[in-house]
């Protein structure tokens, strides 16, 4: 099981700091850096919600031009919100400036007045977002000309380069619902769940693999990639006013319950920091990095 880590979302935290923390992860150890979408925050949702979001695809490739090795992907694109073949286009761009590391992780959206000032129809967005995830499969692989025919968009004979440097750039599915699991099932390449315990995962794990069998669908080459919110405390912390599911405690506690999802067989867990303290972000990055990496 590998660590990764989501590039932090909260005020204090600044567009060049999220930079510097993503090539800290690389030299620790981490194997993964991940960019957050939102383009604007109704007012309702100020307070409610997270603060900073920086284009994800831009700061994805400042980071891909200061690193080497480190997979770098989105969690999660809301594509419904965006122009799939423009996505497709970004996408590919970026896999060759990151030589090959980039893992699209894409999602329907759930904040229907982010829709409404975007003047995109909240209604009917899982339709969309598998058949944008449908054309992102055609462009990228389709060679020379693409075609396609949906109910959202069609097009054929066009010209589509670059192609991306994967074979197969992979597309992952973000969300909770078992029908999130079902949607990555038969349209993705791995499943990015949030804020689930060991135990609520291991629920959910045991559906994803009757599903897959019943859709008669492989899961050798299937991703599972869990985002949880971390903290760790100095002294002991008043676990009524923490989130059940999240990895708060003090350092042992931390790495025991991260530990715990091991024997789950997911292939990553990324961390997300509630703290917008650089400096606390940091010290949790190097200890995670000294004594849990190298027992992963």
């Amino acid at each position: 099981m590998n660590l990764g880590i989501a590039l932090p979302i909260l005020a204090n935290i600044e567009v060049k700091d999220q930079l510097g923390l993503a090539i800290k992860a690389e030299e620790l150890g981490f194997k993964s850096v991940w960019a957050s979408d939102h383009i604007i925050i109704p007012e309702e949702w100020k307070g409610r919600f997270s603060d900073i979001f920086p284009d994800p695809f831009i700061i994805l490739t400042a980071i891909s031009q200061n690193t080497k090795k480190i997979k770098i992907g989105t969690s999660a694109i809301i594509l419904p919100y965006r122009n799939p073949i423009i996505v497709a286009k970004m996408c590919s761009t970026l896999d060759h400036f990151s030589d090959g590391r980039l893992i699209c992780t894409v999602a329907p959206g759930w904040m229907k007045e982010e829709f409404d000032v975007l003047t995109i129809p909240y209604e009917g967005r899982i339709p969309k977002t598998i058949e944008y995830i449908e054309i992102l499969k055609s462009l990228w692989s389709n060679d020379p000309s693409s075609d396609f025919d949906g109910d959202f968009f069609s097009f054929s004979n066009v010209s589509f380069q670059p192609k991306p440097i994967q074979e197969h750039l992979p597309i992952w599915m973000g969300g909770n619902h078992d029908k999130a699991i079902e949607r990555s099932v038969d349209f993705a390449d791995g499943w990015q769940p949030i804020w689930f315990s060991a135990e609520e995962l291991k629920v959910k794990m045991k559906y994803l693999k009757e599903y897959s069998e019943k859709k008669e669908k492989s899961l050798k080459n299937f991703q599972v990639s869990l985002r949880n919110r971390i903290r760790i405390t100095s002294g002991d912390s008043d676990s009524k006013e923490n989130p059940p599911t999240a990895l708060i405690g003090k350092k042992d506690e931390v790495i025991e319950k991260i530990l715990t999802y091991k024997e789950l067989n997911i292939n990553e867990i990324v961390l997300d920091f509630i703290t917008s303290d650089k400096n606390e972000i940091i010290e949790t990055m190097e200890i995670l990095g000294k004594e849990l990496i190298p027992e992963l």
